[in-house]
């Protein structure tokens, strides 16, 4: 782990230790009924915490928050903020993480929940035990302070790890999930009604309909990571014909997303235009190429020709989707070039599919940058310089400027994409491979 990182997970739980304090010493003595909705509620958040559901591959989902939160607003008290961190800590050793991991965990919720705690009581919010009314700025404020503070901690150690800006890994930790995050507003507050309307009774109620929700998002998340799987599985088939070409499609995805986000594309486009780059070359799976892409020589100029058919052949099989239909044209013209030289339809400018410009730096990008048998992979200097060669004639210029400018243009080179889901967990594991020497 480097040195900087364990000294900012040391300054973060040092912060939420303080915090706690410091509530302790402006707090007042602890009310047993108050207290008594704060603890069924941070139970029900470890519980959510120790059944959280699979999201993707490589991280899962939760909602534990929304009972913390509730807690705070039900009893907004220091110790309130000191059962959450107690209840995290509870689960974090129960699932044996590394000692690191449960530390900053804690830490992170702790410092979350006594901002929130604080932000609360010093914008008008009182114990909705005492007084349910709905007061919107101390409620909203609250819920949102959490968050604000629990992302900018993950954002912390993301950027000290990848030597990054903290306010640009914060803008994209949270840009997919901002949403979802306000929609906790009204949710927190309709858990915290249920409790003091109708007791223990509204508040399994309420359980019930969220579990019966979560249910129902989680089959959608599942849905659509197994169609995803199934079409990264479909494109391996393709690439096992050429083992040169091998996880190609999958770098020129990555490649898309990156150069996507450099221009300033939103969210949605940015996966649209992976998935047509993820599906640009499924085409080569058609019979009449497999004598060619076996083939360990040049091409005659017949072969060549042939070779050129591929787009079209990936656009036909991506038509046959229904929900590809948006990505089609991306597809078909990936190797259209802005000069109008390219092919299969010898479109030119702003006439090539904006997506299709994309695929086309990515495709080359992955070109240059892949080790062959007969020269080393391109580095990021030798890249920029070719990339500008070709602008204006193989490349749009206008894309090739803001990339080759952009921060995340050495994203290419580094591996990494889109962190915005990135847990503390997941940057651990990263810099635990990162040292795990490679066998020979």
């Amino acid at each position: 782990m480097p040195t900087r990182v364990l000294i900012y997970v040391m300054a973060v739980t040092a912060a939420a230790l303080g915090a706690v304090v410091a509530l302790f010493v402006d707090g007042g003595p602890v009310s047993q009924r108050q207290a008594l909705a704060a603890v069924g509620l941070v139970a029900l958040g470890a519980y959510t915490a120790f059944t959280k559901y699979k999201t993707s591959r490589n991280s899962s989902g939760e909602v534990s928050f929304i009972p913390y939160i509730t807690a705070i607003v039900l009893y907004p008290h220091w110790s309130t903020v000191a059962l959450i961190g107690l209840a995290v800590s509870v689960v974090e050793v129960g699932k044996k993480k590394h000692p690191l991991k449960q530390i900053f965990n804690s830490a992170q919720y702790i410092l979350a929940s006594a901002a929130a705690t604080w932000v609360y009581l010093e914008s008008g919010g009182v114990s909705l035990v005492l007084d349910s009314t709905f007061r919107l700025l101390p409620h909203t404020l609250s819920v949102l302070s959490f968050l604000f503070v629990n992302s900018l901690a993950v954002a912390g150690v993301v950027a000290l790890l990848e030597r990054k800006s903290v306010l640009l890994t914060f803008i994209e930790i949270n840009r997919s999930s901002l949403l979802y995050d306000l929609c906790a507003v009204p949710g927190v507050y309709g858990v915290a009604r249920a409790y003091t309307d109708w007791s223990w009774w509204g508040l399994f109620i309420t359980v019930l309909l969220l579990y019966g929700v979560r249910l129902m998002y989680q089959a959608r998340l599942q849905l659509e990571n197994t169609n995803r799987e199934l079409l990264e599985l479909f494109v391996h088939t393709v690439e096992f014909r050429d083992p040169y070409t091998s996880g190609h499609s999958q770098r020129v995805a990555r490649f898309s997303r990156i150069i996507a986000r450099a221009i300033g594309l939103s969210s949605k486009e940015v996966q649209r235009i992976g998935r047509a780059a993820l599906l640009h070359d499924v085409g080569k799976i058609h019979e009449v190429f497999a004598p060619i892409l076996s083939k360990p020589g040049a091409l005659t100029p017949e072969e060549r020709a042939l070779m050129e058919l591929h787009p079209i052949k990936s656009a036909e099989l991506v038509a046959k989707l229904s929900d590809f239909e948006d990505i089609v044209p991306d597809v078909r013209h990936h190797h259209e070039r802005f000069d109008g030289k390219g092919y299969p339809d010898q479109l030119s400018g702003k006439a090539i599919p904006l997506g299709a410009r994309i695929i086309a730096f990515a495709d080359t990008i992955d070109a240059m940058t892949t080790d062959r048998p007969y020269r080393k992979g391109m580095g990021p200097d030798e890249v920029r310089a070719e990339l500008l060669r070709c602008r204006g004639t193989q490349f749009d210029p206008e894309i090739c400027d803001a990339l080759v400018s952009s921060p995340v243009f050495n994203q290419i080179f580094d591996g990494s994409d889109d962190t915005s889901s990135m847990s503390f967990t997941q940057v651990f594991s990263r810099v635990k491979r990162a040292r795990t020497p490679v066998p020979a």
